[in-house]
């Protein structure tokens, strides 16, 4: 009998390009938003991503929860776009924002939550308002969660190395530039305060 066994899945992996999705806008979007405001909300959503998923994820009940033992396993808690967004400093200081963000990127582009009821939206004078319109999150779309946390701290990652060139092109000088980087690490970290 041989000591090593070999074990293999040859399942379907799914193939898609996160950054993709997070970057660039699907064709209903690009008639509803601007360039310049989904580059905003690109922003804050490397700011602020991880903890929207994580509070979706800590918000999905788990198989001993009513909504569980009723047959609906599909979706986690319905919320509104208010209690999708955990309380912080910050995170309360980009409310509205997060509010679209969660709307144009979360519901629109990435279909990770939907209303409740597509006849509480209601739309009037350029305004969407959703205050009674609860928002469910498809539990089957919990594993691309990682893969959209990698997005957010390789974007981090990614800004931090470009200014930490940029500082270092234009100064020269190793201290100034290990300064800005711990710096702006350390205001990554306090936006999640």
């Amino acid at each position: 009998m041989s000591d090593h066994i070999r074990i293999i899945d040859n399942s379907n992996v799914v193939q898609q390009n996160y950054f993709k999705i997070v970057c660039f806008r699907n064709e209903k979007i690009k008639e509803k938003v601007s360039l310049a405001r989904w580059i905003w909300l690109c922003i804050l959503e490397v700011m602020f991503g991880e903890e929207l998923l994580e509070n979706f994820v800590t918000t999905c009940p788990d198989n001993t929860s009513p909504e569980h033992k009723n047959g609906n396993n599909e979706y986690c808690m319905a919320n509104m776009l208010n209690s999708h967004i955990p309380k912080g400093i910050f995170t309360n200081l980009f409310r509205r924002q997060l509010i679209e963000l969660l709307y144009y990127k979360y519901y629109l582009q990435y279909l990770m939550i939907i209303p409740s009821s597509e006849n509480s939206v209601h739309v009037q004078n350029n305004t969407i308002d959703l205050t009674r319109t609860p928002f469910w999150f498809r539990k089957k779309l919990l594993y691309q969660v990682i893969a959209f946390r990698r997005v957010y701290i390789l974007s981090a990652i990614a800004l931090n190395i470009t200014v930490d060139i940029a500082v270092f092109v234009y100064s020269s000088d190793l201290t100034v530039t290990a300064i800005v980087a711990i710096s702006l690490e350390g205001i990554r970290r306090l936006l999640k305060v």
